[in-house]
């Protein structure tokens, strides 16, 4: 296993084509495997980085709670805070303004293609120590209150 990737993606054709392309063997890590865990939403995403560690995030921007840049907060529960890439099929200036003023890694426009992300990935686990990036426990130390506030702002 090269490393852990959360992709939180509403679509479903577009989580299968993600779920594809970091599924298949990596010729850049000996062929090795990326291990992938799906989210459709932010609570999605925030339960499961609360138990499992992830080296990146892929998160799209449209979200069904929240815009994904709204999200990099929330879904960064862990002690170690993962490298963020947030996705989009429709750029603005003020959408790409918002993104930019997080903590975001890489910001891709899937009009870019696949390989561009794939690029973007590499670079991640490219800077990662092999040890970091190959973990054999998944426990992280979350925010309990984080899943809540995003109950509660979403009852709003």
């Amino acid at each position: 296993m090269i490393g852990r990737i959360l992709i939180v993606e509403p679509d479903p054709k577009t989580a299968q084509e993600l779920l594809v392309l970091f599924q298949s063997a990596d010729e850049r890590f000996e062929g090795g495997r990326y291990e992938i865990e799906m989210a459709t939403c932010v609570s999605q995403a925030v339960e499961l980085a609360q138990t499992i560690s992830f080296d990146c995030i892929i998160m799209d921007v449209e979200l069904p709670e929240m815009k994904g840049y709204e999200a990099t907060g929330l879904v960064r529960t862990t002690n170690k805070l993962p490298p963020i890439i947030l996705t989009t099929d429709n750029n603005t200036p003020e959408m790409e303004a918002k993104v930019r003023e997080q903590d975001v890694f890489y910001y891709h426009v899937r009009a870019f293609g696949l390989d561009e992300l794939k690029s973007a990935v590499r670079s991640i686990f490219e800077k990662l120590p092999a040890r970091e990036r190959v973990r054999k426990t998944g426990a992280a130390i979350a925010k309990p209150v984080a899943l809540k506030q995003l109950r509660l702002s979403r009852a709003n």
